[in-house]
């Protein structure tokens, strides 16, 4: 937030005060209504005192006393309708099947694992570089990332209990993710929730095309002598050590250079999504558009060809941007450029995808945006209603 020493001392404080005596009604601290939840403050202090987690505490107990307002519904990928469900029903018959496929399949000990970002942009897994490899996933098994930096804690309890017994149905053992939020929370954090995952490996699959394309798997790949900016995920912080260069190393291979944006790396803006996840934003749609139009004027402050995401849901808010932030610079997603580099034509969808975003939200999102009526989330089962399940 770039506040001034003493007015962050000062909002530590109030934070710290807010939790001892429970939490008041009336104007919250800036933090709780700027935070992100991109959990840097964690990996900055140096005392390890984990603001973060007040943070969330703080938006728990919000949560719990007054529940969300409606709007907020559209965002939530355990609520239905929301944005993804208007998105899914509108893709091509091709990628509605492969999404259901994938929802349907059997056990498999190695898979991919769909989460709710990438069951919406499902073209990008049409390539050689995902022959032969399961992929498993829907949108009644996402992570739950959403809900965790909302700090809606329960239900991220129900989440993991439900992926447990949905990992051992499938009888996993190596999972890959092309997500780095599902990776860094199935890794990480749901454990902490009470997920058990044990004796399954989770690796981030822009690992396996690096390897893939270093040992020449791939077939030979041309250097595609580009300039890129990295839009980072949030959560390429805490699931690794130095998971920030192994986008930059498979950019690396196929002849793409990075040019850092301002702020990137350790010091990255979230994507956009981040400005809805304070309690008192509840994902309203101006502070979406305003956070990435932040985001996207950032990267823009440097010149590149394109910006290069690795998280589909960084795709999606950053194609979004470009309605706040008028401007010609295409996004790409990693998997879209190692595609190029392989001699293949991606199947880009990025501007559909906006459009359907933005008119789902006019649809269905901004009628609720004076609605004075709230909802707590239903509990989430440990198997998804047949009636519902995606």
């Amino acid at each position: 937030m770039r506040l001034p020493p003493a007015q962050a001392k000062g909002e530590i404080e109030q934070l710290v005060a807010q939790a001892a005596v429970g939490l008041r009604p009336g104007h919250p601290p800036t933090v709780l209504r700027r935070c992100t939840s991109c959990l840097a403050c964690n990996q900055v202090c140096p005392e390890d005192c984990r603001p973060a987690n007040l943070i969330l505490d703080l938006w728990h107990e919000a949560y719990l006393l007054e529940g969300l307002p409606a709007r907020a519904a559209w965002l939530l990928p355990n609520a239905r309708p929301n944005f993804r469900t208007y998105i899914l029903d509108r893709l091509p018959p091709e990628q509605r099947e492969t999404a259901a496929r994938w929802r349907h399949g059997g056990p498999a000990r190695e898979f991919l694992y769909a989460g709710c970002n990438l069951i919406t942009t499902p073209y990008l897994t049409f390539s050689r570089l995902f022959d032969g490899i399961e992929i498993r996933g829907g949108l009644d098994y996402c992570c739950g990332e959403m809900l965790f930096r909302m700090g809606m804690y329960e239900a991220v309890e129900q989440v993991a209990r439900r992926l447990t017994l949905w990992f051992r149905r499938l009888g996993a053992e190596r999972v890959t993710l092309v997500c780095t939020a599902g990776l860094n929370l199935l890794r990480n954090i749901l454990p902490q929730f009470g997920a058990d995952f044990t004796g399954i490996e989770f690796l981030p699959f822009q690992q396996v095309v690096l390897e893939r394309l270093r040992s020449g798997d791939l077939g030979p790949s041309r250097p595609l002598n580009r300039t890129v900016t990295v839009q980072d995920s949030c959560h390429a912080r805490t699931v690794a050590p130095g998971f920030f260069d192994l986008p930059r190393q498979l950019l690396e291979a196929i002849g793409v250079r990075v040019r850092e944006a301002p702020s990137s790396r350790e010091d990255q803006l979230c994507c956009g999504i981040g400005g809805g996840f304070s309690h008192s934003s509840a994902y309203n749609p101006f502070s979406l558009l305003l956070s990435a139009r932040r985001t996207s004027l950032d990267h823009r402050r440097v010149s590149a060809d394109a910006t290069c995401v690795y998280c589909s849901g960084c795709l999606e808010m950053m194609s979004v941007a470009r309605f706040a932030d008028p401007n010609r610079r295409p996004v790409l997603h990693l998997l879209e450029l190692v595609q190029l580099a392989i001699g293949e034509t991606p199947r880009r969808r990025q501007a559909a995808l906006a459009r359907q975003f933005l008119a789902g939200a006019l649809r269905c999102q901004f009628p609720r945006l004076l609605s004075s009526d709230r909802f707590w989330l239903s509990e989430i089962a440990p198997e998804p209603d047949p009636a519902e399940a995606i």
